[in-house]
């Protein structure tokens, strides 16, 4: 299977030590508080070994080797085994400035003794470099004319190469945008929501005014389910219902008489009638002839336009007006002149002559 291109990269993990045209890079020491950059000098290390070896027999004494054992010094020697120990540096000061050399195996046992004691003191030198870099860093900063090679400096990350700061660009503007336009969603949704309780309110209050208008009953509406009722609670009524029964009508019919004002889009007029039965009185003549021949008649309820307030009112006080007669019809069906009347829920059927029947019928 072919790789991509990009998989096709190698990256190595090695620090690097040329740049893109060659040339070697320094390693970089410290950078002083004016922006100096201090790189680490590149030395002979066969000169250094010679210089470290030198300062040690030099500082520590030809016999520092003999006098130590497991990085822990040795009995002390006798006053014979001085003058033998100086006897012996005064031979090694002999033969070094007589330039003899030595040969491997001096220089492999000599090395092997150096090479820990070497460690020794590297960790210690670490050691004090870092707390020397600690108690300048928590110091006062310096004065601006004065400079050293050992100072607390702040070293800001490098930037990085152009593609990817392309891509990171892409990322942040892509985030972004997805931010704003949730956001814009967010602002639209309620600015459209906002809009519709303005229509709704304006709409409310314009209908309220034409029903007031048309000199329809306005009654307050009884408080919201759960208002506080007690002593120095405000019972002010909020709203207010519409009352269209007639004033001489029997309580219970002035009762179901109520509308109120829609709060939603749900009704075409803007009214919401509570007990409204939708249903009309119908009355019909069957007479009967001679020959056995029926003919029934009856009336055709009028409809009134419900797109307006004031209609769905008229026609809602239409219905109550006749289920009002329907009533009265039924409780006095028993006391009519007739042969028999035939009463049920929503039918009386009268016999009001030979071959005459009169039906009230409520309807939907």
């Amino acid at each position: 299977m072919n790789e991509l291109s990009f998989q096709q990269i190698k990256l190595s993990l090695e620090r690097p030590y040329k740049d893109d045209h060659g040339a070697h890079i320094p390693v970089l020491l410290d950078i002083s508080p004016e922006g100096e950059q201090f790189y680490e000098k590149k030395e002979n290390s066969t000169k250094t070994l010679g210089d470290n070896l030198r300062r040690i027999f030099i500082e520590r004494g030809s016999d520092f080797f003999d006098r130590t054992k497991g990085h822990e010094l040795e009995e002390r020697p006798t006053p014979g085994d001085t003058d033998d120990a100086s006897e012996a540096s005064e031979n090694l000061e002999e033969d070094t400035l007589g330039g003899r050399s030595m040969n491997a195996e001096e220089l492999f046992k000599m090395r092997a003794e150096i090479i820990p004691q070497l460690f020794t003191s590297l960790g210690e030198i670490s050691l004090a470099r870092d707390l020397l870099a600690s108690l300048l860093s928590s110091s006062q900063p310096q004065q601006a004319g004065s400079s050293t090679n050992l100072s607390a400096t702040v070293v800001t990350k490098p930037p990085p190469i152009v593609s990817v700061q392309a891509f990171n660009a892409q990322l942040t503007i892509g985030s972004k945008d997805e931010a704003l336009r949730k956001a814009t969603n967010v602002f639209k949704s309620a600015a459209d929501s906002m809009e519709r309780g303005r229509i709704k309110g304006e709409k409310y209050w314009v209908d309220a005014l034409k029903v007031r208008r048309a000199n329809w009953g306005l009654n307050p509406a009884p408080l919201p389910f759960g208002s506080a009722t007690g002593k120095g609670a405000d019972k002010t009524s909020k709203d207010f219902l519409i009352s269209y029964g007639l004033e001489e009508s029997p309580a219970l019919f002035r009762r179901q008489a109520v509308a109120r004002m829609a709060s939603d889009d749900t009704s075409a007029h803007g009214l919401v009638f509570i007990h409204r039965q939708h249903t009309r009185l119908r009355v019909s003549v069957s007479v009967t002839d001679a020959k056995g021949i029926s003919v029934l008649s009856h009336n055709t309820p009028s409809k009134i336009g419900a797109k307006s307030p004031e209609g769905a009112l008229k026609s809602a006080q239409q219905e109550v007006v006749e289920h009002e007669i329907f009533s009265l019809l039924v409780q006095e069906a028993g006391n009519l002149p007739t042969a028999s009347a035939r009463v049920s829920e929503r039918l009386i059927v009268i016999d009001a002559a030979h071959g005459t029947e009169l039906k009230f019928e409520l309807v939907n």
